[in-house]
């Protein structure tokens, strides 16, 4: 939850661009390009947690504020995230955890009342606009004979918003949500599954064996795209930070705890047409829109 962790080693060893020779190579030997795999959120569409943040503190008295830090904590001490992102939990068991550890750690009185409606809504804003230009780049690598999938760890509420705003099942190859499987990235089993999808759907649309230096992968957190690498997929980091906070780090102007704390900070960040010109990048080799 929340925008990762970003370190300056993370930015050295994971923002890498794919190399088209590979692909060319896979085209040529096998008839299909490669299958790529796209994270949804700060990938295809934005995120937005202070949206949803100013939301949640709209629920609370006049006065109050909503402490996400030990809000979010507390959902992570008793499994309930995990619980909730990996489909062991329902939408009234997650709405009734999350009213509780908001009531205690915003020390309100046990009778203040608020609604799972309106816990759903708010947490629902965290949705933002999707990226036109990404989905055309996905598409364009359908076109040179790439297989196209999602790998996410969407909530059964960010879903419904998500399927608003981008028909996933109608675009992708193959869909992978987190809540559908019992695991979640970075747990190895979740890119088993994709990579066992994404061969079969190789197999039947190409009639051909998907190996794994042809699958690709784009995350905006890091121990996501090191979870890809461990598979041996193509992985790279779609980065977020400002053009201000790449300068600071040129110049060695920032510590390493400090880059870490600007990688959690909206202000720190990019969303829109300038992030998605980041993840054109990454492809910008294969692909040229």
């Amino acid at each position: 939850m929340l925008w990762p962790a970003v370190s300056a080693s993370d930015l050295i060893e994971l923002v890498v661009e794919f190399n088209e020779e590979n692909y060319k190579n896979c085209l040529k030997t096998n008839g299909y390009a490669g299958f790529v795999f796209f994270d949804i959120g700060s990938v295809l569409l934005d995120l937005d947690w202070d949206v949803s943040f100013q939301a949640y503190e709209n629920l609370l008295p006049e006065g109050s504020k909503f402490n996400y830090s030990n809000t979010f904590k507390l959902l992570r001490e008793n499994s309930v995230l995990q619980n909730w992102c990996t489909g062991q939990i329902g939408a009234f068991d997650y709405a009734q955890s999350f009213m509780h550890a908001l009531k205690k750690t915003s020390k309100l009185q046990d009778d203040y009342h608020f609604s799972a409606f309106e816990i759903k809504k708010a947490d629902s804003f965290v949705v933002g606009s999707l990226r036109p230009s990404v989905l055309e780049l996905a598409k364009k690598l359908k076109d040179l004979n790439f297989g196209i999938g999602v790998l996410s760890n969407a909530t059964t509420w960010h879903e419904v918003v998500i399927e608003k705003r981008l028909p996933v099942r109608d675009i992708f190859d193959v869909c992978i949500f987190s809540q559908d499987l019992g695991c979640e990235k970075p747990e190895q089993k979740i890119y088993e599954i994709a990579q066992s999808e994404a061969e079969r759907f190789v197999q039947k649309r190409f009639n051909a064996t998907l190996h794994f230096k042809d699958i690709y992968f784009i995350d905006d957190t890091p121990s996501n795209v090191k979870a890809a690498r461990a598979m041996n997929w193509n992985a790279s980091l779609v980065l977020l930070f400002n053009e201000h906070i790449l300068e600071q780090i040129s110049k060695n102007k920032l510590s390493e705890i400090q880059i870490i704390e600007a990688s959690h900070k909206r202000d720190n960040l990019i969303f829109g047409q300038d992030a998605a010109k980041r993840v054109e990048k990454i492809f910008e080799r294969i692909v040229t829109l």
